[in-house]
């Protein structure tokens, strides 16, 4: 079986050269079980996401109105929608009501009672396509008649024909290009399955190249900013498209925070209920852990204080990528982080900490000049990345540590998905 994974590494190319000490992770022959039940499940949750994702972002676009100029709960979603954000974005999250994500991603973790929490709900990252395609590899080549979901690329070849493009435009940010493998990985993917993607490095990026066409996503540019000005023109007058559009909100945590309504703010609950279907509300609630906005306009030190006697938390930044900005309530950081959040314009959330159920796995360890060793072991954490096109379940990837911060890591594995 090691065999078998080292050629789909190789053929990828996400390993070659210098790239095995930047990029690697440990090989593993598991695969990540869910049931028929579990799927359904999970493309109800998928579909209630795109209620809610509509929903805010119909909010957004009252909320930016700087003619209505609306106070109270409406005062409070345009500051959890704008901190953190990038004062180029902020106009354009308040335009085009029906642009939500045509792919979205959403963290979750598996508690204790093996029920599915949501960590993160990310609606603004195009990172993670050339994973779930190896998690696809390597589950084809161990278990090619097992019965899988439809995978994310091979979806969004789809939805970018039947958006009416024949290509995709993978436009990166300079300070992107470690994620470099990866995209490529993705671009090949979507090759094989019929469609086309063209890579466009932001230094290599001219105007020409910004004024048409299908995005994936529109980055954040530190070098060639200028290119903003075409992009955003095109976009305006209806030249450009994003599959993933220029809305930063839809991945902030703090929009977390603003579904549960955990301090039961009845002009925000009313807020909601105008915008998004209850049913659809009440069920991503579910999923949400108890999560509360801090800082000077939302939940104290003194108020936070209180709740972590009780139980476990986690501190989060909004707006953050993987476990960076996350500390948990017994980390003698904690308090430090305290005073930061609690200073700053509600760019902090509060969330009750998941317990992850420990999950068996095994690995390939690595034995000098002989072959690797197989481990297993019961004590492996896991993250959960529910991919969807087009609100339809699309993939599921897990990446996993015998760690409780689980992120993408040397000693982590990534491994696709079945539905037995």
């Amino acid at each position: 079986m090691y065999d078998q994974l080292q050629a789909v590494v190789d053929a990828a190319g996400i390993w070659s050269g210098s790239r095995r000490t930047s990029h690697a992770f440990l090989l593993s022959p598991s695969v990540f079980q869910i049931t028929e039940a579990q799927r359904v499940e999970l493309q109800r949750l998928g579909l209630a996401l795109n209620d809610c994702l509509l929903g805010l972002s119909h909010i957004a676009v009252i909320a930016y109105d700087p003619s209505l100029n609306y106070t109270g709960a409406w005062r409070v979603a345009r500051k959890v929608f704008s901190t953190g954000v990038p004062k180029i974005y902020q106009e354009l999250q308040g335009m085009n009501i029906k642009h939500i994500p045509k792919l979205l991603k959403v963290d979750l973790m598996v508690d204790q009672a093996g029920n599915f929490k949501i960590a993160e709900v990310d609606g603004h990252n195009k990172h993670g396509l050339g994973y779930s395609t190896l998690g696809k590899r390597f589950r084809q080549a161990l278990y090619p008649d097992a019965r899988v979901l439809p995978g994310a690329v091979s979806l969004l070849v789809k939805e970018v024909a039947r958006l009416g493009y024949d290509h995709l435009k993978l436009f990166y940010a300079d300070q992107e290009r470690f994620y470099i493998p990866e995209f490529e990985v993705a671009r090949d993917e979507f090759a094989a399955e019929g469609g086309t993607v063209l890579l466009l490095p932001e230094m290599m990026t001219n105007i020409s190249m910004v004024q048409d066409g299908l995005f994936l996503d529109l980055p954040f540019l530190y070098q060639q900013t200028n290119l903003y000005d075409h992009i955003i023109a095109a976009y305006k007058a209806g030249e450009v498209g994003f599959i993933i559009p220029p809305k930063p909100f839809l991945g902030a945590k703090g929009v977390l925070a603003l579904l549960r309504n955990d301090e039961h703010d009845e002009e925000l609950e009313a807020l909601l209920r105008s915008f998004i279907k209850p049913k659809s509300l009440e069920l991503v609630r579910q999923y949400i852990p108890e999560t509360l906005l801090v800082g000077q306009l939302a939940a104290s030190s003194d108020t936070v204080r209180a709740l972590v006697a009780q139980k476990n938390y986690v501190l989060k930044e909004s707006i953050s990528s993987g476990m960076k900005g996350t500390v948990f309530s017994g980390e003698s950081e904690f308090e430090q982080a305290l005073k930061i959040a609690s200073n700053a314009n509600m760019n902090w959330i509060l969330q009750e900490e998941v317990v992850n159920q420990p999950q068996s796995f095994s690995w390939y360890e690595a034995n000098g000049s002989r072959p690797p060793t197989l481990r297993t072991a019961d004590d492996w954490f896991m993250r959960v990345t529910v991919q969807y096109v087009g609100h339809q379940l699309a993939d599921v990837i897990v990446t996993a540590r015998r760690d409780k911060a689980v992120h993408g890591a040397k000693d982590c594995i990534q491994i696709g998905t079945v539905v037995v």
